[in-house]
């Protein structure tokens, strides 16, 4: 089936995704030559590519250096839907902001990565800020940790034996064994905390949310370790994320009765809207 599926791939699709995701870094104007650099494909080619999405209106040239523009919005109206994970999570990320006085997120799990879809910051910004739509080590979040504790043992282990963990401060668990041993923890107590795992400094707490037994996302609220500690992140943030999540978990199950219908739905299911 895999190679059925392989020959049935559109190449030159799979080539304007990549110039696409060039652009999700720091730089938001980009040339030629630095995007043929990060995707790996000729000059002339990206060139193409970035012509036919100007001619579309996503991405326009000024200068020799090119910009997405507004219009790339389109490309995500369907996910960003008003029964939408993201769309109906906002009002209780405000809510639980206020509550905790830290920047809290909601993420979901994109391969070896935790992708973040809906984040509301708390007045204090924090260092090394997420955008919506970036990606994160899952092995180095706690938003990571706690979706890869619903996937099953094998699908764990295939995770875990695709590539070597990136080590990305000296406290990031970068022994699979290690890895395994916190994600049964996670799955014993229900949440995880990161302790400047990713970045010195930062810490976060997060929480899985689940409807009907799947886990569809996961709620996390950061901080940096000036202002909390593992101790008033576990007894003060994490009971308010915890109902945090199951007012969400509520919401989206209501807003899309046809998943849920009966009870039962797939595990770990997009959770966009239904089509």
């Amino acid at each position: 089936m895999t190679d059925e599926r392989s020959r049935d791939r559109i190449q030159s699709i799979e080539r304007g995704i990549e110039v696409l995701l060039a652009f999700g870094g720091h730089d938001a104007a980009l040339s030629v030559a630095a995007i043929a650099g990060q995707v790996g494909l000729s000059r002339p080619v990206v060139r193409r590519i970035l012509l036919t999405f100007e001619h579309l209106g996503y991405a326009e040239s000024t200068g020799g250096v090119w910009r997405l523009t507004p219009r790339i919005l389109e490309l995500s109206a369907g996910y960003f839907a008003a029964s939408s994970l993201p769309e109906i999570s906002y009002r209780y990320l405000s809510d639980a902001v206020g509550r905790t006085g830290e920047t809290c997120s909601i993420g979901v799990l994109d391969g070896r990565h935790v992708m973040h879809v809906a984040r509301v910051e708390d007045r204090r910004p924090l260092p090394d800020a997420v955008r919506i739509g970036q990606r994160l080590p899952a092995h180095a979040t706690a938003l990571g940790k706690v979706l890869l504790a619903d996937l099953d043992d094998a699908e764990l282990d295939t995770h875990l034996a695709e590539e070597p963990l990136e080590p990305h401060t000296p406290r990031t668990l970068t022994d699979p064994a290690a890895l395994r041993e916190r994600i049964a923890q996670v799955r014993t107590r229900g949440y995880d905390v990161s302790l400047e795992e990713l970045h010195p400094g930062m810490l976060a707490v997060a929480v899985p949310i689940v409807v009907d037994g799947s886990t569809v996302g996961a709620l996390s609220a950061s901080s940096t370790t000036v202002r909390e500690t593992e101790e008033s992140l576990v007894g003060v943030v994490l009971p308010i994320l915890t109902q945090t999540a199951a007012d969400i978990a509520r919401a989206y199950r209501n807003a899309n009765p046809q998943v849920f219908r009966n009870g039962s739905r797939a595990r770990r299911v997009a959770p966009g809207a239904a089509s």
